[in-house]
């Protein structure tokens, strides 16, 4: 039977809900992560209040409850999928770096030729022998490498530690105080490839990989897993093809016809059918009141998407655009419309908007509640 045609409007309340922007109902921040397979995470602690929205509200462990995971192991924080940082489950990150750490390590060739990281083994043999110590902070590796006589720091070091982590041999730890750590891979790493069992298998994690990530994610184009994933179009169709009949190509209408976007053949009801639209859909079940969403500067939301990103970003606004210390997304209905950006003390937490448009009364109204949200994620006196 052939597929309705989705238009924007169906693909974005769909989308809200598949990534649990809309009734969050998961139970932990472990279980979101997993759920979303890999979290775009160059923003530690905003990275972690972004998963923090997508759990059932009684579940919500505050800042410290999310960085607690983080140290137990639970999750990990490392580069994996493209040359930038990523929050994985624990037992997801094996088999996520067997798959994609040769396509990393390509892309970065030219600022490895650059920093000049050839040669350096004898500096990895030494990280790696002081984290099996100990988790190290990267000041602490640096002065260690300085000490033995190899000095590495800025751009080389960085990338002397990002090869390693691609190579399994490192990983984040613990904080320290409120520094990031690397520790030894196997220390935090469950044996074996998770979902995939025992042995790797390139085929069967290419499935794994997109089975999850729309199961997360709901209607996306071949581009759209692309370019999230870091993997060709070539492997993205070939696992579509190993999917099989367990995918489901949907035609795109209004500003997608043309497109063709998959989801899952056994989807969530909310993605398949998510009737009125429950994008604008407010807590208390008035779809009259508008919903605000403060989104971490790489939210899944937007970053899961290339082809199909203009979807949640309205029209005038360049995500690109950093506007200084306002770095996060500012979104009314799950399209963003401005930035917005928190300010933590030990007492308080400022949280400013940067609107790109006048916002209504109600509009801030329900920006005022994701503040007081904000204030109880941190546990402080809430000020704007």
């Amino acid at each position: 039977m052939d597929e309705r045609a989705v238009d924007e409007r169906h693909v974005l309340a769909a989308r809200l809900a598949a990534h649990r922007l809309r009734s969050p109902d998961l139970p932990d921040v472990p279980t979101a992560v997993g759920h979303l397979l890999a979290v775009q995470g160059q923003e530690f602690h905003p990275s972690l209040w972004g998963l923090t929205r997508r759990l059932r509200p009684e579940a919500r462990p505050g800042a410290a409850g999310a960085v607690a995971a983080c140290d137990r192991g639970e999750m990990v924080r490392t580069h994996v999928l493209r040359p930038t940082w990523h929050l994985v489950r624990s037992d997801d990150v094996r088999w996520l770096l067997e798959l994609s750490a040769p396509r990393v390590h390509r892309a970065n060739g030219t600022m490895y030729r650059q920093v000049g990281t050839d040669g350096h083994a004898a500096e990895v043999d030494l990280v790696v022998a002081s984290v099996a110590e100990r988790p190290r902070t990267r000041r602490e590796l640096a002065g260690l490498l300085a000490a033995q006589g190899r000095p590495l720091d800025g751009m080389a070091l960085g990338y002397v530690l990002m090869q390693a982590e691609l190579d399994r041999l490192l990983v984040s730890g613990p904080l320290d105080g409120k520094q990031q750590t690397y520790a030894a891979f196997d220390d935090r790493v469950p044996a074996g490839y998770g979902p995939l069992g025992e042995r790797f298998d390139r085929d069967a994690a290419l499935v794994e990989l997109l089975r999850r990530y729309l199961a997360g994610r709901a209607y996306a184009t071949v581009k759209d897993v692309a370019q999230w994933s870091g993997f060709t179009l070539t492997d993205v169709r070939h696992a579509l093809d190993l999917l099989g009949e367990d995918v489901v190509a949907v035609p795109g209408a209004g500003t997608l016809e043309g497109a063709t976007l998959w989801r899952l053949a056994d989807a969530d009801a909310r993605v398949v059918d998510p009737g009125p639209f429950v994008g604008a859909l407010a807590p208390d079940g008035d779809p009259g009141r508008p919903v605000v969403d403060l989104l971490q500067s790489y939210d899944e939301l937007f970053m899961s998407y290339g082809e199909t990103r203009a979807l949640v970003v309205a029209e005038g606004v360049d995500l690109g655009d950093r506007l200084g210390s306002f770095i996060h997304g500012l979104a009314v209905d799950g399209v963003v419309v401005g930035r917005w950006r928190w300010v933590v003390g030990t007492r308080d937490v400022v949280v400013e908007p940067q609107w790109r448009r006048a916002p209504t009364p109600a509009e801030t109204a329900a920006f005022d509640e994701q503040v007081a949200a904000v204030s109880a994620h941190w546990g402080r006196t809430r000020t704007t």
